[in-house]
C-alpha cells in the first residue's frame, strides 16, 4: 500500500461527499480507499488532524455549524492530481444512489 498524504485523503473525500460533517467525511473513506487504509486514517485519527489543519489554513468553508465545503483554493489541490474525471464520476453515483434511498 502507497503511502497518502492524509491531507490529500480529506480533500478526496470532501470533492466526493461534500457539504458535509467529518463524520460524513470519515464514513465516506471506504468509498474511496481500501478498508485497510481507511481504517487506518479514521482509527489513527488522521482524518481529524487533516480537517483541523484545513480548517485552520482557510481551505474549507464553514455552511452551517459543523458542515463544510471545499475552498476554491483548495480544489485546485486534488483537481491537479489529474483525478477529475473518477471524482466527478464517484459523485454522480453517491448521488443517484441517495436519489433512491431517498424515493
Amino acid at each position: 500500500m502507497s503511502k497518502i498524504d492524509p491531507l490529500f485523503a480529506y480533500f478526496t473525500i470532501l470533492a466526493v461527499v461534500q457539504p458535509a460533517r467529518i463524520q460524513d467525511i470519515e464514513a465516506g473513506a471506504e468509498q474511496l480507499f481500501s478498508a485497510e487504509y481507511a481504517r487506518k486514517l479514521v482509527g489513527e485519527g488522521l482524518l481529524r488532524a487533516a480537517h483541523e489543519t484545513a480548517r485552520s489554513k482557510s481551505l474549507v468553508l464553514q455552511i452551517r455549524r459543523g458542515v463544510y465545503f471545499t475552498a476554491p483554493t483548495a480544489k485546485q489541490y486534488v483537481r491537479r492530481q489529474g483525478l477529475e474525471q473518477m471524482l466527478d464520476n464517484r459523485r454522480l453515483f453517491l448521488m443517484k444512489a441517495q436519489r433512491r434511498r431517498y424515493k
